[in-house]
């Protein structure tokens, strides 16, 4: 056998070489020691199988300096070592076989084998709305290149309520690319938050009270009960049905002690998961111009005249005296002096 030509390494005896049809290539059949062979298959079974190929490229671009090179026989032995190998990572249907006209060059191996990826952690994964979301990634295991990087993308965020979608891919160094994905829920399990105060102070005879406000990732709507008197738009504006008169209030002039006439009630804020808050709100209405500022009883002062009479008569001097009134403080007097003439 030559053991320096080339068609003596072809995919008929790498393959039968390979599927242990026939015993391995011993050492004697390339002129070497059995511990420099071994040294050889060592440093081969080392290398991952970029490596491989581009040692196994070197030696075939070199093929005519090998047959006449004193260390042809180690270095046909790692190349027959080096096909070996390619054979047992990427088998044997990825082979392509030698055609008619080029059956000296060896077999090439072709990697048509995709990485396979395994997404990490929870899949699906739900996670509440408005928060971050730390995606746990995934990794990529090729055959041939071994660990693969992982890029990602989204489609989503956490910002809507639904779901979205994360793709990862990996490409190994053959170009077989591979894609998985993790799907994404968001939820939202929280009730709005009121930012608004609980209680308002307003002037008596007016409608308008304020505006209730609450915060959440979505649209919040407001309703409101326990009152007879207000009411409430989904927005949040709060207002009396009538205008409120101070001086409706009870005991008001029994004890008036400029104290707020109160209404309370309470509002209920939901989001549009259904998440529901509710605040327990009172409405002060103040005076205006004071208790009195309605017709009441008051206090005025009265004036009277009386003409001189003639001799003997019973005369009036003329006078001033004070009075009680209602309404606008105006009264009548009475005269109290009078005298007699002889």
């Amino acid at each position: 056998m030559n053991i320096l030509n080339f068609k003596n390494i072809n995919i008929l005896s790498i393959a039968l070489a390979f599927s242990l049809l026939v015993p391995n290539v011993q050492a004697n059949e390339f002129g070497i020691s059995d511990l420099e062979y071994q040294e050889i298959e060592s440093r081969v079974n080392s290398m991952n199988f970029s490596e491989l190929n581009a040692r196994r490229a070197l030696l075939l671009k070199e093929k005519a300096a090998l047959q006449s090179s004193d260390d042809s026989g180690s270095l046909m032995a790692e190349l027959s070592a080096i096909q070996k190998a390619l054979i047992a990572i990427a088998g044997l249907g990825a082979i392509s076989a030698l055609t008619d006209d080029d059956d000296d060059e060896p077999v090439v191996v072709v990697d048509t084998t995709p990485p396979v990826i395994t997404v990490t952690g929870d899949n699906p994964a739900t996670v509440e709305a408005g928060t971050a979301y730390s995606d746990p990634g995934a990794t990529a295991t090729d055959d041939t290149d071994g660990s693969v990087t992982v890029s990602s993308s989204a489609d989503g965020d956490t910002n809507t309520v639904g779901s979205y979608t994360i793709t990862y891919t990996a490409t190994d160094s053959a170009g077989n690319s591979s894609t998985a994905t993790r799907t994404v829920n968001v939820v939202d399990t929280t009730a709005p938050v009121f930012t608004s105060a609980a209680t308002f102070v307003v002037d008596e005879n007016t409608t308008a009270i304020g505006t209730v406000t609450a915060t959440d990732v979505d649209t919040v709507t407001f309703t409101i009960s326990d009152t007879t008197v207000m009411a409430i738009t989904t927005d949040g504006v709060l207002t009396f049905t009538t205008a409120i008169n101070y001086e409706d209030k009870p005991d008001l002039y029994e004890e008036y002690d400029g104290s707020t006439y109160d209404f309370t009630a309470t509002v209920t804020a939901t989001d549009a998961s259904g998440n529901a808050a509710t605040q327990s709100i009172t409405v002060q209405v103040q005076d205006v111009g004071g208790v009195d500022d309605d017709e009441g009883t008051g206090t005025g002062t009265g004036t009277g005249t009386a003409p001189a009479t003639p001799e003997g008569s019973t005369i009036v001097a003329p006078s001033t005296d004070t009075g009680t009134g209602t309404g606008s403080g105006t009264g009548t007097g009475t005269d109290s002096t009078t005298e007699t003439s002889s």
